[in-house]
């Protein structure tokens, strides 16, 4: 695949571990966009309709970079559905999954703005997003609308990481699966196959720096979709969001890692036998010797997309979970089937359940009671260097 520019931003990915209201909710006002009702049977033949909701954190109403465009937003969404769709950008699955934004607020209200809330930062800004996603006092838990019928993507200037260098990207929560027999390996584990936006401390959620809202590939925007040749983007936010969500919906890195860094050694640890993985600090030694040593006319895309896989076969990296130099289209039928799992079986999933068990329960009338509980938390980010 030719390419006319490389924009070289390396990219690393990091996960961290920790353990974390009344909404007054009703079930006459709850929201049902995301078809939990559905009469139709749930299989994998079913397509998920998924509402997105991004919320736009600001404080200069004037500034695109962070009072975001609705149009700009729209256009992500329907990128990343491409991606989703599979067979757009190369060879993929089709995860028979469509987001779209959200019409209604979760009172039953028509939204003014379809998938967006604007709201006015009062506090610091640029905002930690490490301190944003894994505060569990219930101080931002507010700005989340319930996570049982919509995406949460709160859209923000990052604040820089002074303590571990670099730009993050994008953060985002790992689902959870109830403990039981088919509780699916690699995720976080409870014993409550229903959680309520009231029960959490903590805003289950994915986060976007929007400092890089246009940062993007040129494929999207071509007849052929790249398949003659593109400029390419490594910090593109259409496989940035495509990457967070795949986190959000069970998926781990391809990439040989422990506790989300990258380890130098090989083994299985997205728990997907299709998913060739790789020695990833190898490969960031290899990366880095390139880009050092190669003259500008000899630079190519290819020698930078090659992997050398634990196996010793050579691959070239597409698939979504991966990073650095990377073609970002490509989600295989192990992860599908991962994250048709998640859907099927996990809490705080927006969509129709597979069996009752699972099944999201609301009371019939009255305020949800449950208070906040304290719950398992993975939050994976990814960063460049």
């Amino acid at each position: 695949m030719k390419t006319k520019t490389l924009y070289l931003l390396l990219l690393l990915c990091i996960s961290f571990l920790s353990c974390g209201g009344d909404d007054g909710r009703t079930e006459t006002n709850r929201t049902h966009e995301d078809d939990d009702d559905t009469k139709e049977t749930i299989n994998e033949s079913y397509t998920y309709k998924i509402p997105v909701i991004f919320h736009v954190l600001y404080v200069d109403k004037g500034d695109e970079l962070q009072y975001v465009p609705t149009s700009r937003l729209s256009t992500i969404i329907d990128n990343v559905n491409d991606i989703y769709k599979g067979g757009v950008y190369g060879e993929s699955e089709n995860m028979n999954l469509r987001f779209f934004l959200a019409t209604k607020d979760e009172k039953g209200n028509t939204l003014s703005t379809p998938g967006v809330e604007y709201v006015k930062w009062s506090g610091t800004y640029p905002i930690d997003p490490h301190e944003f996603m894994m505060n569990t006092t219930g101080e931002y838990k507010k700005y989340i609308w319930d996570p049982n019928d919509y995406v949460n993507i709160m859209v923000y200037n990052f604040a820089a990481d002074k303590d571990k260098g670099g730009i993050t990207l994008g953060i985002s929560h790992m689902p959870y699966a109830v403990k039981s027999d088919s509780a699916l390996v690699g995720l976080e584990t409870v014993n409550i196959p229903t959680i309520y936006k009231s029960m959490l401390d903590y805003p289950h959620c994915s986060s976007i720096n929007s400092l890089y809202i246009n940062d993007e590939s040129t494929r999207y925007y071509l007849a052929d979709k790249g398949k003659k040749g593109y400029t390419y983007n490594s910090a593109d936010v259409n496989v940035t969001v495509a990457h967070e969500l795949g986190h959000y919906f069970g998926l781990h890195h391809i990439y040989t890692e422990r506790d989300g860094e990258p380890v130098n050694s090989c083994g299985d640890t997205d728990f997907c036998e299709d998913t060739p993985s790789y020695n990833r600090v190898e490969y960031a030694e290899y990366e880095d010797y390139y880009i050092k040593n190669t003259t500008k006319e000899k630079f190519d895309l290819k020698d930078l997309v090659k992997r050398s896989a634990c196996d010793g076969t050579i691959f070239y990296s597409a698939n979504i979970m991966d990073y650095s130099i990377g073609y970002g289209y490509k989600i295989s039928t192990d992860q599908k089937d991962r994250i048709r799992w998640v859907l099927y079986y996990s809490p705080l999933m927006p969509g129709p359940r597979k069996n009752s068990t699972t099944a999201k329960k609301m009371p019939t009338k009255g305020r949800v009671e449950e208070g906040p509980v304290k719950l398992p938390m993975r939050v994976v980010e990814c960063k460049m260097r």
